[in-house]
């Protein structure tokens, strides 16, 4: 009889996610503007569905309103949107109902953002645009080129009719001359890292939205990891750097795929000391210097945008070779 219920129950509860999950699916299909907040909303219910029953019962109801949104908008459209929420929702729901550390929960929540990534180009190519990737790739890349000429365009006048001189516009020239530069290759070697930023910036909205929505439903998150406590391993920076140096040696004997393996490892390293950098110096800031949230911001900000920005790679590569904050558990040193 217990299970009796216990089955009767998680039907309903799963009928009932199915449908809310379905309702923000068509609104976001609908109203595109609003997507954004749709891809953060749309794992919650999935991910309370996990915590409160199990993974069974969350692909069924996923399932559910895939079906559910096919009969009423788009097939092709609720299965694109189904990859990113039920991935992210059940990595979501196994951390919440594990009792993961934040760390560990962002972290995974980065890579189900990374596969659901892959998967939503891998479907689009195959079943929206209907391309090869490297077709994929130059065909979007030619559209942004477009829209950044027009851009460009429509600021130049702008500025010219408000007395600005052609001589005092070289600056504009030059970035757009720089953007038409940019080819299917360097987009190539750019995915990796490009992967990685955009999977742990998702993690991060992922898990404060989902913290603030989950906590009024008393599930409990940890408050989620402050950019201060943020580290690269020095394992983690001895593998990024040999692969780079692999990457030369490969180059430099004209082996296939050598070049990619050197840029896109490259441009991998670049990014992740960069924030290591950032980390570092907002704890310096914030902790030892005690300076306000606000004012750091700001300092971060206006540094990052400038060619200043080129020091944080610096102050990575130091923080990760000799560990200053004392976070990385395989530090060289030990006091």
């Amino acid at each position: 009889m217990e299970n009796n219920n216990y089955s009767t129950k998680a039907i309903v509860e799963a009928s009932l996610i199915s449908v809310i999950i379905s309702v923000i699916m068509i609104i976001t299909g609908y109203l595109p503007i609003v997507s954004f907040i749709g891809s953060l909303i749309l794992p919650i219910p999935v991910a309370v569905l996990y915590i409160r029953h199990n993974k069974k019962i969350t692909i069924t109801a996923t399932f559910v309103s895939i079906i559910l949104v096919s009969l009423v908008y788009n097939p092709i459209m609720a299965i694109y949107s189904a990859i990113t929420y039920s991935i992210i929702g059940i990595v979501l729901g196994y951390c919440v109902k594990k009792n993961k550390e934040s760390s560990i929960t962002l972290i995974f929540l980065a890579i189900g953002s990374g596969i659901s990534n892959i998967l939503t180009v891998a479907f689009s190519m195959l079943f929206i645009e209907k391309v090869g990737f490297v077709d994929f790739l130059s065909k979007n890349l030619e559209f942004m080129k477009r829209a950044m000429k027009v851009s460009f365009d429509s600021t130049k006048s702008l500025y010219l009719q408000s007395g600005i001189t052609p001589e005092q516009l070289k600056l504009l020239d030059k970035n757009l001359e720089m953007m038409n530069k940019i080819d299917v290759a360097l987009i190539l070697a750019f995915i990796p890292a490009g992967l990685l930023i955009f999977s742990f910036i998702s993690a991060y909205l992922n898990y404060i939205v989902a913290r603030a929505i989950l906590k009024k439903l008393n599930y409990k998150m940890d408050a989620v990891l402050p950019l201060s406590r943020v580290y690269v391993s020095n394992i983690v920076g001895a593998v990024l750097i040999g692969i780079v140096c692999i990457g030369i040696i490969l180059a430099s004997r004209n082996i296939p795929g050598g070049e990619y393996i050197q840029k896109s490892s490259e441009f991998l390293i670049l990014f992740v000391f960069i924030i290591n950098g950032i980390a570092a110096s907002t704890y310096f800031l914030r902790v030892k210097r005690n300076i306000s949230k606000p004012l750091v911001i700001l300092i971060l900000v206006l540094t990052i945008l400038s060619p200043l920005c080129n020091i944080y790679f610096s102050i990575g590569l130091m923080e990760m070779a000799f560990d200053f904050r004392r976070l990385d558990p395989y530090r060289i040193k030990r006091k």
